[in-house]
């Protein structure tokens, strides 16, 4: 009679640890989503930007990347000096081309922030 009991709390044991394994991962999602969430709030409030000196850093190379993409703006026309429809694909590819320096300036913002700014 007492197999069937060590059994039962066996199965109950195992159950238990299931739920609280489930449990944990569901926690871990909620973590992470309301960190992407507070992430996401940032972008859309404060435009991305952080206080300290990773917003500083930030800021800084997005002005340098905006100067970099000036001069090639205005490269591209002065050497172009083409119709509309030129201008309007260049001016796509360097949309493009800030979409992409943003989006590396704000992975290397997070690694920074991530790693306390052991890389600079």
């Amino acid at each position: 009679m007492s197999a069937p009991l060590d059994r039962i709390v066996r199965v109950r044991r195992v159950r238990t640890r299931s739920a609280m394994a489930a449990l944990g991962r569901v926690q871990a999602r909620q973590l992470s989503e309301a960190g992407l969430l507070a992430r996401v709030r940032t972008l859309l409030v404060e435009g991305g930007t952080r206080p300290g000196p990773i917003g500083a850093a930030e800021l800084k190379a997005r002005v340098a990347s905006d100067a970099m993409l000036a001069r090639l703006a205005e490269d591209v026309s002065r050497r172009l000096g083409g119709s509309t429809e030129e201008r309007a694909r260049l001016g796509e590819a360097l949309g493009r081309a800030r979409a992409a320096l943003d989006a590396a300036v704000e992975r290397r913002a997070e690694r920074e922030a991530e790693t306390g700014g052991a890389e600079r």
